[in-house]
């Protein structure tokens, strides 16, 4: 975990190198430099992996598939370092053609609307604060990072956090009107193939 302190720069919380702490190369990632610039920046396919390993028999690596996603225009790399991205049209294409996935772009939508659609065979990348890992935040941003809401049932909203502690990556729930919070009001809808 890295926490920006006070003077802007960051520092890594516990002692440990985290390029140490993941088989960066199993992971399709040429070196460990290049997963510790990326590794903060492909919650999007992280949520496209998931979707994929469980609705389909496909297998992509993490490195291969920002490769495809780079290709393709998903995200772009400026001049200056800065990464643009995750690129909702570009990606709603790219998963449409080579995967066989629906998708649908939801804008200026609150989750308590956008959410009725999410249902077996349906799930939503919903665009959240990063900070939707501390619940109790208060006046968190919104956007900046996406996770995969896949059930939204009496009032509280279900969801794979790819940045979420391990407590509370694979499976989160908040209270709908806690998730509110953080929502951007944007996102992407998408169906399984048929």
């Amino acid at each position: 975990m890295r926490r920006t302190d006070l003077s802007g720069l960051e520092v890594f919380l516990g002692g440990t190198d985290p390029s140490r702490l993941h088989d960066w190369a199993s992971d399709g990632y040429r070196s460990s430099e290049e997963y510790l610039f990326w590794s903060r920046k492909v919650c999007g396919l992280a949520c496209l992996q998931s979707l994929l390993q469980g609705w389909t028999d496909i297998r992509l690596p993490m490195g291969e598939l920002l490769a495809l996603a780079l290709d393709l225009g998903c995200y772009v790399v400026e001049p200056s370092g800065k990464v643009q991205g995750l690129i909702y049209r570009p990606f709603m294409a790219w998963v449409s053609s080579q995967f066989g996935f629906h998708c649908e772009l939801v804008e200026h939508t609150p989750i308590h609307v956008s959410s009725r659609e999410v249902r077996p065979g349906q799930v939503m990348i919903a665009s959240v604060s990063p900070e939707i890992r501390d619940p109790n935040t208060h006046e968190p941003q919104r956007g900046g990072h996406l996770v995969l809401v896949y059930a939204v049932d009496d009032g509280v909203v279900r969801f794979h956090n790819p940045s979420g502690y391990s407590h509370n990556s694979d499976s989160a729930a908040l209270p709908m009107h806690v998730f509110e919070r953080f929502h951007a009001n944007r996102g992407i809808l998408i169906g399984g193939t048929s």
